[in-house]
């Protein structure tokens, strides 16, 4: 050995030396203590020698004997037979380096050089390498660290153990702790003082790498021997990626993480051991935390773009590079992962860190976090047959790691840009999802379901359900670091260059998102996974189904999806977008639109699956159904859209889970009927087709057992349909009724219990204000009453019975009401011929008729003649048929409280009914006869046909009339009631009644001849004669009492009535009393007096003659009138009621469409009888009131009470049938009679008797307005006659020449009459249109008030509104814009301006120099030259040649005018 260090000092044979030493090692067994460490001396010493070839053959020998030391000292303690003769070991002062009595030779060598190897990393004096001049920590941490990675049960005895803890773990600690100290600005700041972070405490890249690895051997072999280390170790390795760290550091503490998390076994170690009570994360927690924090920091504070490849979106590119594609993009940093393989730096042989990246970093990070996800999907496959162990394992694996995990995996899928990279992102949701739902961790379930339907929206949807989830999240864990983002601005910002395509751009469901949603690829990808795990996890969900079906349900209203409710009316319906922005619709690229259907597929699955869920499960599905379903009602209470999402799901949900209906019937049904209550109409139908739907499949299902046996199960399902009869919505009522037809059609006998509650549905029609929901209800009372009577109980057909009259009581649906009552007649049939097979006693069965017969006299009583008709048709025949089922106090009762009491309330009706026409054109009815044309002859026709119906009921009963116990009350009250129909004061009504007297005296009649058998007695017979008599009493007092002429008696009914007086006096001749004769002298001859009915009318010939009636009346009126004026007249103050008189038969023209619709004739036929029949009639009379006037003009008492002020008035009506038809005669009798009578009171006319005719202007004013402009202001027939320029012509030279004596109000609606016809307002107004051929009037108009403007306007200034410079500008643009292209209107304009010309100039040169102003003269003259300048104006117009003939006549008019009267 002296030799061999002898030749190492002289460098002598180092080479041979070097291997001799090997040798001697390796091959033998003989070198221990001093000569062994003597040996290795020697090679370390040639290892730090200037040769470089001797220096790498040493390390290499260094490395090859170093490990086999310790390699005979593990198969020595394992054959060491003299292990119990040496002394036990007892742990050693802390800083003796002795070494242990208890171990074997090789056993001391090896534990000497590794304590050597600690003292030399701690800068101490090593005390068994004696002689080692130079050792470098690097070399001595790599040959501790081969020591512990190849030869670990080594360390299980206790010396080296001891020395592990003692000596190795403490020193590791002191070495790597500078390394956490040591922070980024620590290394920037190399003048700072010792105790600082100095430049000298900048920790050795080398020697760190190897402290990391060494540490992470002692983590992965020596966990068992070393747990509180290895917790500080973690701890220290964790500090490591604090944010203010050098970048290497932290990537080489990320690579030892990566190769931890990388083993499945170290994951749940980790996470079971390393688990306090301080910390309920633990170290696994806090590791998965870092991590989180790391990427985090990566985000907000990146490392240099010059040396990462983390760069901002916006760094240019170098020329000839890769396009730069982003795996992550979040903020203004972009990082792109980077393939994974040996770990760089934990593998560096490099004297200097190798340049670090963000991108490297973060691909070991992203690693990290998928081999987690990795290990507990393991440990969920390896569940069910492992049982409780691996599920405490998994349980905590989830506790320690979900919420850095949900935080880092939220940022990262946020930034995702890569649809690789947030496949593996939501693989890690799902697999926690999963792992949280089997060890029933509700919270964590809850946040990763939150993070995912996060990410399935924009960053700043908000959806409430999410956002109160986030919440709870957040409260649960306060120390969880980023599952809330951030109010000061710690949010990605989206990129339209580098954030993924957007595919879908719709509506937002939610209220306070702005704007459109813009849906990207990832957006999409999310949603596919939120379909997977509800497809796939379903039964691990519970609580958080809220969460999916809320996200789905804002997705498919974003994307446009159709809802559908199986088999509804509606089909495909779809869903509406919201008011406010229903201009915008769902926008898909191309790929997205062939994609669509797919999804709509994989949504409709996920409901469709249900079937295959617990129950406990399927009743979460419901409740966040219901909810969902709640929220849009809500939102229909905030004036938006709501969405139909939740109903229709509802119902595919229901639809699948058939077969446990007890477990959702009864909260579904509650839900869709709140939801069919609701105000909006579309949540309203949907809701009301959803109950329908799973009502008519719960019917149509198989159940076991049968649903024909399972009464309650009926009841259950019919239960619904009766809640929605308290919904008093039309459309939810309508698709009810349309359910239960459905229901009577096809499931009659699946429900044979279940009758009573269907009636009461259908019958339920009272409040329904809409004829559809009325027929729909009807055909289901029909389908009871015509497949099912026989079917029911007795009970259920009186329920039809009362259901029946309500569909007949009804008044909106005519044809439902008929059908009714034919179902009374139904019912009533169906009740008599079974009346000995139901199980009821007599008395209920007569009573049960009796009250149907009591409803069908009701319907005789509607507000509708047909319905009246039909019901009065159906009770007799029912009676007839039925009758002989009755006992005698039925047909007492019968005949009293029903036929009696018919009649008693028909007469009420009749009497207190209007007479207004009803069934006028111009409501859209049809024209109605004129016997039937209000609702008083309406009632009228009923009340005739029930009158003589009950008195055929009497008589033809009269044998059990006889019998009753109070056989006068019945006979009398017949009686009673004819008599009250004969002096009704109808003509119908009281034809009736004296044919029901007719018949009566037929019986007698018959008696005689042996017809009938002798039924009637004298004192029944003395009653029928006190009932004639008194109808003819009751005729004469209506003839002088009546005010209407309508209900006088016709010449016809008379002359019926006094046959049958005759033929009853041939009755009673026997009994014939001088009483009777007196009271016959009341009624004769009194009742002959001629009657004027319209009747006469009728028969009238379409001749323009005076008809005798007509002419009688005018008669009248004549003698009246000869009266009234003969000389020494003692009644002439009569003169006004005569002429009230004469006018009322003027007026009677104009009452054609009244008289339309008492005749009932059409409409081109009836012009024409009109003007035949009253026009010619209403000519006398105004001729005649012309007449009379001029004869008693004069008279006092005719000029006080303003008769002309009435004439012109009364005459006012028919003016207007110039507007019906201008080619009759009476409008133009009508202004020729005004014209009349105001010349004939013209001369009367002064300052003293002007008040007097102060209400004379206004009305003959506004009479003419009408008669020239009709309604509307301007007709087009206006101008066109002569009767109009004669009647203009009129007003200017007879009227306005008496402007002083016209009140100032009444002098402008007179000249506003002139201004409406004036020619000025078509050269003055564009819009104005000037009919064709009315000129000539237009022209007069103009030139009257011309006159007016000229000759009064400065005496009445107010009423004047002509501004002749403004006219004559306007003229002369008009003129000035006319040229040879101009068109016919302009033209037009053109020849309307000369006309205006030529009467200024006409009228200024008639009048006085001093009434005309000077700037009109000017205007008039500086016009000249604008007239001449369009003689050679070619026009390309049809009216050219008027043009020119109008331009020469202006022109003429300046013939006189060529120097003007004064100097300009």
């Amino acid at each position: 050995m002296s030799l061999m260090w002898t030749l190492m000092e002289n460098h002598t044979e180092e080479l041979k030396l070097i291997q001799t030493i090997t040798i001697i090692i390796t091959s033998s067994n003989i070198l221990h203590g001093e000569y062994l460490a003597k040996s290795l001396v020697i090679c370390l010493r040639m290892h730090f020698g200037k040769d470089p070839v001797v220096s790498n053959t040493a390390g290499a020998a260094i490395r090859q004997l170093v490990p086999l030391l310790f390699e005979k000292a593990l198969e020595e303690s394992r054959l060491d037979r003299n292990a119990a003769e040496r002394p036990v070991f007892e742990p050693q002062r802390l800083g003796s380096n002795s070494v242990p009595a208890s171990l074997g030779r090789c056993g001391a060598d090896a534990y000497a050089l590794l304590q050597d190897l600690c003292q030399i990393m701690n800068g101490e004096q090593q005390t068994w390498l004696i002689g080692m001049t130079e050792m470098t920590r690097v070399l001595a941490l790599e040959l501790i660290e081969s020591i512990l990675m190849g030869y670990r049960p080594l360390f299980d005895s206790k010396e080296f153990s001891y020395l592990l803890r003692e000596r190795l773990c403490p020193l590791l600690i002191k070495l790597i702790s500078p390394c956490v100290r040591h922070s980024r600005g620590g290394a920037q700041q190399p003048g700072s003082s010792s105790t600082g972070n100095s430049a000298s405490d900048k920790p050795s890249f080398p020697v760190t790498v190897h402290l990391i690895r060494i540490v992470y051997v002692l983590l992965i072999a020596y966990c068992d021997l070393l747990r509180t280390e290895s917790e500080i170790f973690y701890s220290l390795l964790m500090k490591f990626v604090d944010s203010d760290k050098v970048v290497w550091t932290k990537l080489l503490a990320m690579e030892v993480f990566f190769k931890l998390l990388t083993d499945p076994k170290m994951v749940l170690l980790i996470s079971q051991t390393y688990c306090t009570k301080a910390a309920s994360e633990g170290v696994f927690g806090d590791m998965v935390n870092t991590i989180n924090n790391y990427i985090l920091a990566v985000f907000v504070k990146p490392t240099s773009p010059s040396a990462s490849p983390a760069t901002s979106p916006s760094t240019p590119q170098q020329a000839g590079t890769q396009i730069f594609s982003p795996t992550f993009t979040y903020k203004d940093v972009s990082i792109q992962l980077v393939p994974l393989g040996k770990p760089t730096l934990l593998e560096s042989r490099e004297s200097e860190p190798p340049a670090a990246t963000d991108s490297y970093g973060m691909s070991l990070a992203f690693s990290c976090l998928c081999f987690v996800s990795r290990t507990m999907m393991e440990l969920q496959e390896a569940l069910p047959p492992t049982g409780d162990e691996n599920k405490v394992a998994l349980q905590m694996l989830v506790q320690h790691s979900w919420c850095g995990m949900l935080s880092a995996v939220s940022t990262l899928l946020e930034a995702s840009c890569d649809d690789s990279v947030t496949d593996s992102l939501l693989q890690i949701c799902k697999v926690y999802v999963k792992a949280a739902g089997l060890v029933k961790m509700d919270i964590v379930r809850e946040a990763f379901i939150t993070a995912l339907c996060k990410a399935a929206f924009p960053i700043n949807y908000t959806i409430g359900i999410i956002k109160a989830a986030s919440s709870r999240v957040a409260s649960f864990r306060p120390d969880a670091a980023g599952l809330e983002r951030k109010a000061n601005g710690d949010t990605a910002a989206a990129d339209s260059k580098n954030r993924n395509q957007i595919v879908a751009v719709g509506t937002p469901l939610s209220s306070s998102f702005p704007g459109a949603v813009m849906l990207t690829a990832k957006n999409i990808t999310c949603l596919n996974t939120l379909l997977d795990i509800t497809t796939a996890l379903g039964d691990l969900l519970n609580n958080s189904w809220i969460l999916v079906l809320a996200s789905l349900q804002h997705l498919s209203w974003i994307l446009g999806m159709n809802q559908i409710v199986p088999g509804s009316v509606n089909g495909l319906a779809k869903q509406r977008q919201r008011a406010n922005e229903s201009s915008q619709s769902t926008i898909l690229t191309n790929v997205m639109m062939s994609d669509l259907p797919e999804l709509t597929k994989r949504f409709d699955d996920v409901f469709r699956q249900t079937r295959l869920l617990t129950d406990t499960s399927l009743e979460h599905v419901v409740s966040a159904l219901c909810k969902l379903s709640q929220d849009a009602l809500e939102t229909t209470a905030a004036s938006r859209d709501p969405s139909l999402f939740a109903v229709a799901k509802m119902v595919d949900v229901c639809l699948v889970n058939m077969f446990r209906i007890d477990t959702w019937w009864t909260v579904v049904t509650q839900n869709l009927t709140e939801v069919a209550g609701n105000t909006n109409p579309v949540l309203r139908e949907w809701g009301t087709d959803a109950i329908t739907t799973l009502v008519k499949e719960c019917l149509a299902y198989d159940f076991r057992p049968s649903l024909h046996s399972n009464h309650n199960l009926q009841n259950k399902i019919l239960h619904p349909l009766l809640a929605l009869s308290r919904i008093g919505w039309a459309d939810v009522r309508l698709k009810q009724f349309n359910c239960i037809n459905h229901i009577i059609l096809s499931f009659a006998e699946k429900i044979p219990s279940c009758w009573r509650p269907i009636v009461e549905v259908i019958g339920a029609v009272n409040g329904i204000a809409d004829d559809a929901l009325i027929r729909a209800g009807f055909n289901c009372v029909q389908a009871v009453v015509s497949d099912h009577l026989t079917g029911i109980s007795f009970d259920c057909v009186e329920q039809c019975a009362e259901a029946a009259t309500r569909y007949g009581n009804q008044t909106l649906e005519l044809n439902v009401s008929l059908t009714a009552i034919g179902l009374l007649w139904n019912i009533a049939d169906h009740i008599f011929k079974n009346r000995h097979s139901f199980d009821v006693t007599q008395d209920r069965l007569l009573e049960s008729m009796l009250t149907l017969y009591k409803h069908l006299s009701q319907l005789c009583l509607d507000i509708r003649p047909e319905v009246r008709k039909s019901a009065a048709q159906t009770l007799f025949l029912a009676i007839a048929s039925h009758g002989n089922a009755l006992d005698l106090p039925t047909w007492h009762r019968l005949i009293v409280d029903v036929c009696y009491t018919l009649l008693k309330c028909l007469e009420k009706y009749c009497m207190t009914a209007s007479e207004e026409r009803i069934g006028d054109e111009e409501d859209g009815k049809v024209v109605m006869h004129h016997s039937r044309d209000t609702a008083k002859k309406q009632w009228a026709e009923t009340w005739a046909m029930v009158l003589p119906t009950v008195t055929k009921t009497v008589l033809g009963n009269l044998p059990v009339v006889v019998k009753l116990k109070q056989p006068q009350q019945a006979w009398q009250g017949i009686l009673h009631h004819i008599q009250r129909g004969g002096i009704s004061g109808l003509e119908e009504v009281s034809m009736s009644a004296l044919k029901c007297l007719d018949d009566i005296i037929l019986i007698g009649e018959g008696r005689e001849q042996d017809k009938l058998p002798l039924d009637i007695t004298v004192p029944m017979w003395d009653d029928v004669w006190k009932a004639c008599h008194g109808v003819g009493v009751g005729l004469n007092d209506l003839m002088r009492r009546s005010p209407n002429i309508e209900s006088l008696p016709s010449q016809k009914l008379i002359t019926f009535y006094t046959i049958i007086y005759r033929r009853l006096n041939h009755q009673v001749r026997n009994n014939f009393t001088t009483e009777m004769f007196r009271k016959l002298q009341d009624v004769f001859p009194a009742i002959m007096l001629p009657v004027l009915n319209r009747n006469a009318s009728k028969m009238m010939a379409c001749r323009a003659e005076i008809s005798p009636l007509q002419d009688s009346v005018l008669q009248i009126a004549e003698s009246l009138q000869l009266e009234v004026l003969k000389p020494r007249s003692p009644s002439p103050h009569l003169i006004t009621e005569l002429f009230n008189l004469w006018l009322k038969y003027a007026r009677h023209s104009t009452s054609h469409a009244v008289i339309a619709r008492a005749l009932a004739m059409e409409p081109e036929y009836l012009i024409r009888w009109w003007a035949a029949t009253f026009s010619l009639f209403s000519e006398t009379a105004m001729q005649r009131v012309v007449e009379l006037y001029q004869q008693t003009h004069a008279w006092k008492l005719v000029m006080d009470s303003d008769t002309l002020s009435n004439i012109i008035q009364a005459i006012h009506q028919p003016l207007k049938l110039r507007q019906v038809d201008a080619h009759q005669t009476a409008w133009r009798v009508a202004v020729e009679s005004i014209l009349k009578t105001v010349r004939i009171t013209l001369p009367h006319v002064n300052v003293q008797s002007a008040p007097v005719f102060y209400n004379v202007w206004i009305h003959l004013a506004s009479a003419v307005d009408d008669v020239l402009y009709g309604d509307d202001g301007q007709i087009v027939e206006w101008g066109t006659d002569d009767v109009d320029f004669e009647v203009m012509n009129f007003f200017r030279s007879e009227i306005l020449p008496h402007v002083a004596l016209i009140p100032i109000d009444d002098l402008k609606f007179t000249l506003n009459v002139f201004h409406k016809g004036s020619l000025h307002r078509h050269v003055m107004e564009p819009s104005h249109v000037l009919p064709t051929g009315s000129e000539k009037v237009a022209t007069l108009c103009f030139e009257a008030l011309l006159d007016f403007h000229l000759y009064h306007a400065h005496k009445i200034p107010e009423a004047d509104d002509i501004n002749l410079p403004a006219i004559l500008l306007r003229c002369e643009k008009i003129l000035s814009g006319l040229t040879a292209e101009s068109d016919t209107n302009a033209v037009s304009r053109g020849k309307n301006s000369l006309r205006c010309i030529k009467s200024v100039l006409h009228s200024i040169k008639q009048t006085s120099v001093t009434n005309v102003d000077r700037q009109v003269w000017h205007d008039v003259i500086m016009l000249y030259p604008k007239l001449v300048g369009l003689v050679p104006v070619h026009l390309n117009v049809p009216l050219r040649a008027e043009f020119r003939n109008l331009l020469a006549a202006a022109l003429l008019q300046y013939s006189e005018l060529i120097q003007p009267p004064f100097k300009l």
